[in-house]
């Protein structure tokens, strides 16, 4: 299970921004949200908790929620100064490096992969087929 620790280190949060209490409501509660997505047989799997890509899914929800409240706490501000002016780019991950995902698509990226993977561990294929609806001339049948 994710450790206020792990956040801590993980999302380079120091103890003057966010203090133990916040975080492990941060962790209680997502750890709900994304349970809840991933439906009944995850809740009754207790080894999920302890899962690698859990843990990850769990971090990036939380970086994705801090983003949308305080973007300077995830994403710190880049300033220059040259001569006389000033720029400021408040996210880093947008326009300043080119088109880099944010946490919000990390965490939808994981949450499928794991609802994949518990679904395999459920003895559920999964098949998913992309762009079968744009082909020209393909029917349906």
């Amino acid at each position: 299970m994710l450790q206020v620790d792990d956040v801590r280190k993980g999302l380079r949060i120091d103890d003057d921004e966010l203090d133990d209490e916040d975080i492990k409501f941060y962790i209680n509660r997502y750890t709900r949200v994304i349970m809840s997505e991933l439906g009944q047989t995850a809740k009754q799997n207790s080894d999920l908790y302890n899962d690698a890509m859990f843990e990850e899914c769990l971090l990036a929800l939380i970086a994705c929620q801090l983003s949308r409240t305080d973007i300077e706490m995830i994403h710190s501000p880049a300033e220059y100064k040259v001569g006389d002016t000033t720029l400021k780019y408040n996210n880093t991950s947008m326009g300043l490096y080119g088109s880099i995902p944010s946490w919000c698509d990390y965490y939808k990226s994981l949450l499928s992969a794991l609802s994949d993977k518990n679904s395999e561990l459920q003895n559920v294929q999964v098949f998913r087929r992309h762009g079968m609806s744009v082909r020209r001339k393909w029917w349906n049948i």
